[in-house]
């Protein structure tokens, strides 16, 4: 059985930015985006995007939430993007989690993000 959350889309594009990133210092920045495509007849609330970042040496930490204070609205039929940036202290890591969607003041819809790769090029083959 397919549930609601499973009927939304994602995708989650990734860049490594070698010009601002120092390897010798242990700094390598990425870009993210995640887009979210809203399949419903009615508009949903992104009320929150909550990512956990696992790097290369296994340490956890949480991604800034910056949709706290803040529910932005995804029309009917329509794309999100929420695009952010990181510094990450290994070459390889690893982020995931969830974003929740309000569809009304009472339903709740949890949409996980599976794990996807922050990796510098030639790394992996």
């Amino acid at each position: 059985m397919i549930s609601l959350a499973d009927s939304f889309t994602l995708i989650i594009d990734t860049e490594y930015i070698e010009e601002v990133s120092v390897p010798t210092q242990l700094r390598y920045f990425f870009t993210y985006t995640i887009t979210i495509t809203n399949p419903l007849d009615q508009a949903v609330n992104v009320s929150a995007i909550q990512l956990l970042l696992t790097d290369g040496d296994g340490t956890v930490s949480e991604l800034n939430n910056p949709f706290q204070n803040n529910d932005y609205l995804i029309s009917s039929q329509q794309d999100f993007c929420y695009s952010n940036d990181i510094i990450t202290h290994s070459p390889l890591s690893i982020v995931q989690g969830k974003i929740e969607l309000r569809l009304n003041a009472s339903e709740l819809v949890v949409i996980t993000i599976e794990p996807f790769r922050l990796v510098t090029p030639n790394l992996l083959h």
